[in-house]
């Protein structure tokens, strides 16, 4: 295979949400565990793009995910190592971090599949030492992990429909369709059904067809409007970063009854339209951001 061209960047659903929330001018500091042999290089990228980061290690390498753009395509074809195996005292490290950064009345995006070794209980801690700081957790993650999650307290949960009804179904997540007919509908049942599993919020995304969102029993679905796409790579990132820091923006999340989580919702959606448009994973344009926000608010129901 011979490509026409290549970029390293620091990659990571966690890292996508922090370059929306970079672009938009809000602080969203980013907490990553880092492999002690080649961090220096991971931190030189994050520190070149002005991302507000810190970190915690382990023994060995980072997981790489090696991605290839089809020139005149939208296929990309997505290859990722399995990663690392960390151990109790490199996990105790980073929720160390943590509890350092985090404040009341925030929302901790946890983003992207958890390291090998870890296990139900090391997510409890997680959800715990978020909640005793007075914050919110969201989770957008493998269906195995989001059972593990739904189980110990999640307040968010955002899986596309794919993963959504492999979590309900308990069935494998070995092998996704991205099937999507009667989607609006079964978004819908499948955000209802999250919360009756443990969430507080639940998001479920139906691809280009929008994203249903439940809460307190009641759904709302935010039609995904036309752009032109480079790329969907991330575009689920791009749509959490912006439904948090909306979120964020109208009250205490201590206070859920108080959020307009329609309005969150719009404007995930319209970071992840304008995501798409860049076709690089979390870069937006504010301007862009908020053009199609006000078109979605203008369809949506």
């Amino acid at each position: 295979m011979r490509v026409p061209s290549a970029e390293v960047r620091a990659g990571g659903k966690g890292i996508d949400a922090a370059r929306v929330a970079h672009s938009l001018n809000k602080r969203a500091p980013l907490l990553v565990l880092l492999g002690n042999l080649d961090r220096d290089q991971f931190c030189t990228l994050l520190h070149d793009e002005g991302i507000d980061f810190r970190y915690s290690t382990y023994q060995g390498n980072i997981r790489v995910a090696t991605m290839y753009h089809e020139i005149n395509s939208l296929v990309t074809t997505i290859v990722n190592e399995e990663g690392p195996t960390i151990n109790q005292s490199e996990w105790d490290e980073y929720l160390a971090e943590l509890q350092r950064e985090i404040g009341p009345g925030e929302i901790v995006a946890s983003m992207g599949s958890f390291p090998l070794g870890i296990t139900e209980e090391n997510l409890a801690e997680l959800i715990h030492l978020v909640h005793k700081n007075g914050g919110l957790i969201f989770f957008d993650t493998a269906p195995h992990f989001l059972h593990w999650a739904l189980r110990n307290g999640a307040d968010i949960v955002s899986p596309n429909l794919d993963e959504a009804e492999a979590v309900i179904k308990d069935a494998s997540e070995d092998l996704f369709l991205g099937e999507s007919s009667n989607g609006l509908a079964r978004s819908e049942a499948a955000a209802l059904k999250l919360c009756t599993m443990g969430a507080k919020v639940a998001i479920v995304h139906a691809g280009a067809l929008g994203s249903a969102l439940a809460f307190a029993g009641k759904t709302y679905f935010v039609p995904q409007i036309d752009v032109v796409v480079a790329s969907t790579v991330g575009a689920g990132d791009s749509l959490a970063a912006g439904f948090i820091l909306k979120t964020e923006e109208q009250n205490s999340v201590a206070t859920l009854d108080a959020i307009d989580w329609n309005l969150s919702l719009q404007y995930g959606s319209a970071a992840a339209a304008a995501a798409c448009e860049k076709g690089r994973s979390g870069d937006v344009d504010t301007n862009r951001v908020e053009e199609i926000f006000r078109l979605i608010k203008d369809v949506s129901v």
